[in-house]
């Protein structure tokens, strides 16, 4: 089951109190000259936790041979059956797609003799029962796949919780700017202007274990997935009265 709650930062990440006064000269034809101009901005912070419910993983196969088309054939038998792995699995077509293929040569230790040549070829795969990541891992291993680029978790609801997040993101900069404006013998007015700006999930984890031809355990891959968190931030400037 997926869980997700907020929690608000008990940090300042920036505090400004901006008051301008006009000149003593300038009639602003305001019975209390300046108030309209005092503002005071603040920022806000809330932090999004969440399990994740998705996860993509990167698999390929590498292959070299003498020639070519012998580094392309032997890699497109090798990279079908991997993809049977998947199927087999239950992993749905539109959630395997190929983002890398390459061929190149291979040189000696001149550089300038070429030995062979050596094709890849990558796919993401995305999996919507986390709980197969690592069993999809050993099948795919044990048919082929010699290459990896890691493992990113995720949610299937990227905005899950970003509303109620803001708004305690907003009541934590509330908080701090009535705060200041009580040290400023003045009161908070309106809203002026909300900006708003998050930060990125966590990085993909990089599968560890040795894919080369032939390395499988009998022991199944373990797989933990992080909690997932992700910051919300507001600046806030109200006017002052």
């Amino acid at each position: 089951m997926k869980r997700i709650g907020y929690i608000s930062a008990g940090v300042v990440l920036g505090a400004i109190v901006a008051l301008t006064l006009p000149s003593l000269a300038q009639d602003t034809g305001s019975s209390t000259p300046g108030i309209a101009d005092r503002t005071v901005t603040v920022s806000g912070t809330a932090t999004i936790k969440a399990t994740p419910d998705e996860a993509v993983v990167s698999l390929g196969v590498q292959t070299q041979a003498n020639t070519a088309q012998g580094a392309l054939s032997e890699n497109a038998l090798k990279m079908t059956a991997l993809i049977a792995s998947l199927l087999d699995k239950g992993v749905a077509k539109d959630d395997i797609a190929t983002t890398y293929v390459s061929i190149y040569p291979t040189y000696g230790n001149s550089g300038m003799d070429i030995t062979g040549y050596q094709a890849v070829n990558q796919v993401d795969v995305t999996l919507r029962d986390i709980s197969k990541v690592g069993a999809v891992i050993d099948d795919a291993v044990k048919a082929g796949a010699n290459l990896s680029n890691g493992i990113t978790f995720k949610l299937s609801d990227e905005n899950q919780g970003v509303n109620q997040a803001l708004d305690a993101a907003v009541a934590n900069a509330r908080s701090k700017a009535e705060s200041l404006a009580g040290a400023g013998d003045a009161r908070l007015g309106q809203v002026v202007t909300i900006q708003e700006s998050s930060a990125g999930y966590p990085p993909p984890i990089y599968y560890g274990r040795d894919m080369a031809a032939g390395a499988v355990a009998e022991a199944s891959t373990p797989i933990q997935p992080p909690t997932l968190e992700t910051q919300v931030s507001v600046t806030v400037t109200w006017s002052l009265t």
